[in-house]
């Protein structure tokens, strides 16, 4: 069977360049897979490989969206991925603006499934999470292991085209619609 290619979108901080510092970053692809996207491939499973993580400095994000958007697609879309995962971005509001803006690119330019993680009241939530699969977290990168496998748990079914049930049920934040 073929692995299901996952494309892997972090912060500057998550990819271990720096903090505030770092965060006029440009987009580029990791040269190696940074720790939090080693997680994932591992925690995925067999039936799927993390082929690359992009990453891209928050304010840079936010202060070049239509551009930044732009090249961070074309990265995505070089390495042919079958699903796409963004974050977590817990309540880190410039990183859920970021995620929230290419997960849902992903998913209606590209047409690949896409997804990502962030606490609730996170400004990326109210923006694009009627558009995007997001999965709650805490507010905070302590909650991260609850995050990774929430998220793990949602992709394994999302990107193999299993039913997603409520809510409730999945773990995602609500989007505004009923299901019969």
């Amino acid at each position: 069977m073929t692995k299901i290619k996952v494309v892997h979108y972090i912060n500057q901080f998550y990819a271990g360049i720096g903090g505030e510092e770092k965060a006029d970053t440009k987009p580029h692809v990791a040269e190696e897979l940074p720790p939090l996207s080693k997680q994932f491939d591992e925690k995925l499973g067999d039936d799927f490989e993390v082929v690359c993580t992009v990453v891209c400095g928050d304010t840079y994000y936010n202060e070049n969206m239509e551009e930044a958007k732009s090249e961070i697609l074309e990265a995505i879309k070089s390495y042919e991925p079958d699903f796409f995962i963004a974050g977590p971005a817990f309540n880190a509001g410039r990183y859920g603006v970021a995620c929230g803006s290419i997960a849902t690119a992903v998913k209606e330019e590209l047409k690949i499934p896409s997804m990502t993680g962030m606490y609730p009241e996170n400004p990326g939530v109210d923006m694009f999470g009627k558009s995007v699969y997001m999965i709650e977290t805490k507010d905070s990168a302590a909650g991260m292991r609850k995050a990774i496998k929430a998220i793990v748990a949602f992709a394994q079914k999302y990107a193999k085209g299993e039913e997603i049930g409520s809510p409730k049920e999945e773990g995602y934040i609500p989007q505004g619609r009923r299901k019969n």
